[in-house]
């Protein structure tokens, strides 16, 4: 195994915020397909990649497992295949719009992209009754590492699941993106996917998955992708807030006056979007827009709407969805100081001439 310097001959279509490790976004204006093209999807890196030999890879399972064993991608083929379409957002998407400044990589609102995901379910992956009666949480390692500076050590970037996320059908070991061999820039050959969480627990370069008799409090579980709370424990970032952004019309575009098509994407977590709203004066009344149907509980879906901008003025568009849940988009997220979890309303700002 080795770690490249060159972290991705894709970033031509990306705009990328740091490189050692790799962090990149997807341009709003390019998110126009409903599943983003694999050289178009958002990277975000904690290492550098590591480039791990398909034909050598080796997934080890242990802990408090019923069975240890050792798998190769090989093995994990010859399992029932499952492909549905995610969404990926990153925790940090929309940070920089956050109020005031936060740490953490200045995302604005592309670190988000939707695919469609081959793999094989965890679940079947493991067997029946596949843990001991100890078993709390599920840890999954990927290849990846490097020297963090607050943990003073060189540390391979870990996530754990509650056991019974981790049994969930969905959640899935995959091979495959968008009907190609997962990219390697995305977790190659293997790599965890928890559909509806946010995009830190779906561990890429997967090499070993452990079964824990007690919770696991590694540095990106417990030091980080966590929203400190005054006086009580940090609640750990999981499942994605409900979001609604507007693709088109640009920021500080000028447009003519007439009918103009406002449209944009929405997503929330574990269940698809059930209204998108629009408003046309900074949010002091708002009018439903036209939802498309999501293709899967987990996959953004599109809305659009036309807007009569029949005065030449300045305009403030505002736009929020409510899920199947229940759950509306907060006029602002509340603030934390590594800007996680920011699903506060956008407000794009335009003129009419």
């Amino acid at each position: 195994m080795s770690t490249s310097s060159t972290e991705s001959s894709a970033t031509g279509d990306l705009v990328v915020l740091a490189t050692q490790p790799f962090v990149a976004e997807t341009p709003l204006a390019r998110q126009t397909e409903n599943l983003t093209p694999n050289t178009r999807f958002f990277i975000r890196n904690h290492f550098g990649v590591p480039t791990l030999d398909p034909g050598a890879w080796r997934l080890t399972i242990g802990g408090e497992v019923s069975r240890p064993r050792t798998l190769t991608l090989a093995d994990l083929r010859a399992l029932p295949a499952r492909t549905f379409d995610a969404t990926v957002e990153c925790a940090g998407n929309g940070r920089s719009f956050l109020p005031p400044p936060t740490e953490g990589n200045p995302f604005g609102y592309g670190a988000v992209s939707a695919a469609s995901w081959t793999g094989v379910s965890l679940r079947d992956v493991l067997g029946a009754d596949p843990f001991t009666g100890s078993a709390r949480d599920v840890l999954f390692v990927g290849a990846d590492h490097g020297f963090e500076k607050n943990v003073g050590s060189d540390i391979s970037f870990q996530r754990s699941l509650p056991v019974e996320v981790a049994l969930h059908p969905d959640t899935l070991l995959v091979f495959e993106m968008n009907g190609q061999p997962l990219p390697v820039e995305h977790g190659a050959p293997v790599r965890l996917l928890v559909p509806g969480w946010y995009g830190v627990a779906s561990v890429k370069w997967l090499v070993e998955i452990r079964a824990l008799d007690h919770p696991f409090e590694g540095y990106f579980q417990k030091q980080r992708y966590i929203i400190p709370n005054e006086g009580a424990a940090p609640t750990p970032v999981r499942e994605r807030g409900v979001r609604a952004i507007i693709i088109h019309p640009n920021a500080d575009e000028i447009m003519p006056a007439g009918k103009v098509e406002v449209s944009g994407l929405a997503w929330s977590g574990n269940q698809p979007v059930a209204r998108v709203e629009l408003s046309v004066d900074g949010g002091r009344s708002w009018t439903s827009t036209d939802l498309e149907a999501a293709s899967s509980p987990y996959a953004w879906q599109r809305w659009h709407m036309t807007w009569h901008a029949d005065r030449p003025g300045d305009y403030t568009l505002q736009v929020r969805a409510t899920d199947t849940a229940g759950r509306t988009q907060p006029e602002q997220a509340r603030w934390n100081l590594l800007g996680y979890s920011n699903n506060g309303i956008q407000s794009v700002s335009v003129q009419v001439r």
